[in-house]
C-alpha cells in the first residue's frame, strides 16, 4: 500500500491506552505530538511516564489556544469522544482532518488486513478467524476494537504477520476515510447506538464504510439473511461472498440445520462445535466464508471448532449452584442481542437485565421476554422504562433490584434446579460500570460469593 507523506506535527486526541501507543509510535517517527485529554490524571500516572517525559511530547492546556499556532495536517481521536465535544469542534473550524487510530496504522500495514463489523458476533468472528488462521499455521495478529484484546496499533510494534485480522466498531469508522481491506466481513446490521448516531440510516451507512474503498480484487462477506446487509450491497465494489442459516450460497451455509457448507463442500456437523447457542452462527460461518477465502484447510477449522468455547462475559458458565446454571453475557450491550440469546434457551431462564438506555426498538426483545423468561428482574438505568414496558403487555414476572448484587440475590430466590440465571443486560455498562468487563468481572464476583 502506498504510504501518505505526513507531516512531523499531530495531535492525539484521547491519552487512554490506544492514545498512548499512538503517542510512541509517531514519536517513534519523529513527529512533534500534542496530545488532548480531559482527565488531568491520564499524563500523571507513572506507567505514562517514558511518554510524556519524551522532548517530543507537548500536552496541551485547554485554557491555552494552540491553533493555528501549531499546523498539524492532522489528528487521531479516540472513538470513543464524540463529535460534539468542544475540542473537537475547534480541530473542525481550524479544518483539522480528524482520523481514526485504525485508519492511521492501515497505513503501514502491507500485509492483507481482514475487517470484521456488525452489530453483533464480530468478536468472535473475530477471534474464530484468527485461531483458524493460526492453527493452519500462519502469522496472525488479531485485535482492534476487540475487548479484551490488542489495539491495531500495537501491530506496528511487532514484527511482520503474515495477516492482520481486526474487529472495527462503527465508532472508528465514523473517523475512516481511505481505511481499505483485502477481505471485509459484516456479520449483519440492526439498530444500536442511536444516542451516538443521527438515525438508523447513519448508523448503516457507517458500518458502510467498511469496504466502500475496496476494489474488483477485494472480497467483501455479507450475511444473506440480513434484510439491511443485502439492501447495501450494491454498494460495495469488490466482489461478494455470502453466508446463511437458511439458504445455499458461495459461502458458508448451514444445511437442513445439521451441517455446515462452504459452497458445496462439506465442513462440519453442527453438533461437533463446541460454541453455545445458535445466534452464534453468524461469527462462524462469516469467519469459515473468510478462512476459506484465505485457504485455510478444513482440519484446521474443524479442530478450532471442536475446541473453542467462546469469549469471556460471552454466554460464559460461571457456576452450577444446588442446579442452577449461572451465565455471564454482560458482553450483550443491545436488545437484539440479547433477544437473540434468550431464544437460544430451551430450558427455563430467569433473566437479568437493564443498563444504559440507547434509545433503541424494544419491542422485539419485550416480545421475547414474554415467550421465553419464566421471571425477570430489572437493574439499571432504564428499570422504570423497563417495568413500564413489561406492564403495558400485562407481563408481571418481574421485580425491580436496587443494584447487580441485588439484582443476583432476587433471581436466585426465583430459581429452581434445572432453571439458568441469565446475565444478559442488553444495554451499555456506562450507567455503573466503566465498560462490560467490569460489569462481567462484578456478576462472576458476586455469584462466587453465593451460598
Amino acid at each position: 500500500m502506498k504510504k501518505t507523506n505526513l507531516t512531523k506535527t499531530a495531535i492525539v486526541v484521547g491519552f487512554g491506552n490506544v492514545g498512548q501507543l499512538v503517542s510512541k509510535y509517531l514519536m517513534k517517527k519523529s513527529f512533534q505530538v500534542y496530545v488532548y485529554d480531559d482527565n488531568t490524571k491520564a499524563f500523571t500516572s507513572k506507567e505514562n511516564r517514558k511518554i510524556t517525559s519524551h522532548q517530543l511530547f507537548h500536552k496541551i492546556n485547554p485554557q491555552k489556544p494552540i491553533l493555528p499556532v501549531i499546523k498539524p495536517e492532522f489528528a487521531i481521536v479516540s472513538p470513543g469522544i464524540t463529535p460534539s465535544h468542544s475540542f473537537l469542534k475547534t480541530l473542525a473550524r481550524h479544518h483539522i482532518p480528524m482520523l481514526d487510530e485504525i485508519e492511521f496504522t492501515a497505513q503501514y500495514i502491507s500485509q492483507p488486513i481482514i475487517a470484521i463489523t456488525g452489530t453483533n458476533g464480530k468478536s468472535t468472528a473475530t477471534v474464530l478467524l484468527a485461531k483458524f488462521l493460526s492453527t493452519a499455521g500462519y502469522r496472525v495478529f488479531y485485535g482492534g476494537n476487540l475487548a479484551p484484546g490488542k489495539p491495531f496499533i500495537s501491530g506496528l510494534f511487532q514484527k511482520p504477520k503474515d495477516y492482520y485480522v481486526i474487529e472495527i466498531s462503527s465508532f472508528q469508522l465514523q473517523r475512516c476515510y481511505k481505511f481499505h481491506p483485502y477481505i471485509a466481513i459484516i456479520t449483519n446490521i440492526t439498530a444500536d447506538h442511536l444516542d451516538r448516531h443521527q438515525s438508523l440510516a447513519d448508523y448503516q451507512k457507517t458500518k458502510l464504510r467498511i469496504a466502500q474503498n475496496q476494489t474488483p480484487n477485494d472480497f467483501c462477506i455479507l450475511n444473506y439473511d440480513d434484510k439491511v446487509s443485502m439492501s447495501i450491497k450494491d454498494q460495495i465494489p469488490s466482489q461478494h461472498i455470502y453466508f446463511s442459516v437458511k439458504h445455499q450460497t458461495n459461502g458458508a451455509y448451514l444445511k437442513n440445520e445439521q451441517v455446515i457448507y462452504y459452497d458445496n463442500e462439506k465442513i462440519i456437523e453442527l453438533s461437533d462445535i463446541k460454541l453455545f447457542g445458535k445466534h452464534y452462527l453468524d461469527s462462524i460461518l462469516s469467519s469459515i466464508s473468510a478462512a476459506k477465502l484465505l485457504s485455510v484447510d478444513n482440519a484446521s477449522i474443524t479442530k478450532v471448532l471442536q475446541q473453542f468455547k467462546g469469549l469471556p462475559h460471552r454466554l460464559e458458565v460461571v457456576r452450577h449452584l444446588r442446579g442452577v446454571t449461572y451465565i455471564n453475557n454482560s458482553m450483550c450491550t443491545n436488545p437484539t442481542a440479547a433477544s437473540a440469546t434468550l431464544r437460544s434457551f430451551s430450558n427455563p431462564v430467569i433473566l437479568i437485565t437493564g443498563g444504559k438506555e440507547k434509545n433503541l426498538p424494544l419491542d422485539e426483545y419485550l416480545k421475547t421476554i414474554i415467550q421465553k423468561a419464566k421471571y425477570v428482574v430489572l437493574f439499571g438505568e432504564n428499570t422504570n422504562k423497563l417495568a413500564t414496558q413489561l406492564n403495558r403487555l400485562h407481563y408481571h414476572n418481574y421485580q425491580t433490584a436496587l443494584n447487580l448484587k441485588d439484582a443476583v440475590k432476587i433471581a436466585q430466590k426465583q430459581a429452581q434446579k434445572n432453571d439458568t440465571i441469565l446475565f444478559s443486560p442488553g444495554f451499555a455498562s456506562f450507567d455503573a460500570y466503566q465498560n462490560f468487563q467490569e460489569r462481567g468481572n462484578a456478576f462472576i464476583k458476586i455469584v462466587s460469593q453465593l451460598k
